[in-house]
């Protein structure tokens, strides 16, 4: 059995009496693993992320880098790097003496050092650029030569904190692609934090969701977005609909407006649950549709259409709830407008019943 890159358990972290910052997460990152801790603002991943790095240590708990105990060990003495979304490149300095400066700390000159600084150039795309200063690069730019400073050194773990959040959208879309691409081929852990939940879903193997300080679901982008384990976890990976319900007998669901749908559930009958369900797993059809057995139907009213260009929205009232719909703008499709009836389908295995 391979032991894990990165390794937590129990792992706490407090400031003070009154403020836990991270509450009792268990944790492991396989070798070679891109794996994101993602949660909004205040959630505890950055501060996970510093005590793996040795910026802070834990104040309970166990972290283990490849089977061996990290302890109160500082960060020159452990088998990682840190990449931050500040950059922190020395402005004195050309991109090669940049990207040098760790090997050099450590003693490693000459021929060795200048093949090994080269190597990390290309690797980040910026060959023909050692010479540039930072003031000379882009942003995107900059970041890959921070990336390359951090990779040079032949970390076993490198850790992310937020190192594209400083870039515009369309150039922070791109640099997702080409970290992933990096990451594939050095070969080695990733591990990233984001609020950004597309850039977690774009490039991660696995993802952490944290939510005040606990780690509340761990999985594939996949799984992660399509089977949540609570409405927190639904709501903030991307967009859904939140239906009120009671399981029956059976495992079906009676939603408030009274209608009876089937879903994935883990509760037995009588738990109260909420229904979340895609907008893009519903389909918009007019009235007298008829459906396969396969199919959950919802009756409602267009509110709104939303024109998105390549998709429409609709605002849909069920009857107790306002849900969205999402559709293909595809030639020759039915437009629905405010006041039209509708017919909304989806499939069970869509819906999944929350009980938290």
């Amino acid at each position: 059995m391979s032991v894990a890159a990165v390794s937590l358990s129990n792992v706490t972290k407090r400031f003070g009496e009154e403020v836990t910052a991270v509450d009792a997460i268990d944790l492991e990152i396989a070798d070679g693993e891109f794996f994101s801790l993602l949660g909004p603002s205040g959630c505890g991943k950055t501060t996970t992320l510093r005590m793996i790095a040795g910026l802070e240590f834990p104040t309970e708990g166990s972290i283990q880098i490849f089977g061996e105990e990290m302890g109160i060990r500082p960060p020159n003495k452990r088998p990682v790097n840190t990449v931050f979304q500040s950059y922190a490149l020395f402005p004195h300095m050309t991109v090669f003496r940049n990207v040098a400066f760790g090997l050099t700390m450590t003693g490693v000159e000459g021929s060795e050092r200048d093949r090994r600084v080269h190597e990390a150039i290309d690797l980040v795309q910026l060959s023909g650029m050692a010479n540039r200063s930072p003031k000379q690069l882009s942003g995107g730019q900059q970041q890959r030569v921070a990336l390359a400073r951090a990779l040079v050194n032949r970390p076993k773990v490198l850790l992310l904190d937020e190192p594209l959040g400083a870039l515009d959208l369309k150039l922070r879309q791109a640099m997702q692609l080409e970290l992933k691409d990096i990451q594939q081929e050095v070969g080695i852990t990733f591990v990233y934090v984001t609020h950004d939940q597309q850039e977690a879903l774009t490039m991660s193997d696995r993802i952490g969701v944290m939510s005040h300080g606990r780690l509340l679901q761990v999985g594939s982008a996949e799984e992660i977005y399509e089977s949540p384990v609570s409405r927190f976890v639904a709501d903030f990976i991307g967009e859904t609909n939140f239906i009120e319900g009671e399981i029956l007998t059976g495992g079906e669901v009676r939603l408030a407006n009274g209608a009876v749908v089937r879903a994935r559930t883990r509760s037995g009958p009588g738990s109260h649950v909420t229904l979340t369900l895609r907008p893009e797993k519903l389909n918009i059809n007019a009235p007298g549709t008829t459906f396969p057995d396969d199919r959950c139907v919802l009756q409602g009213t267009v509110q709104r259409r939303i024109y998105y260009g390549d998709a429409l929205y609709y605002e849909v009232d069920i009857g107790t709830v306002i849900v969205d719909v999402m559709v293909e703008n595809r030639p020759g499709i039915i437009r629905y407008a405010a006041g039209d009836q509708v017919v909304l389908d989806f499939h069970p295995e869509a819906a999944e019943a929350l009980t938290e």
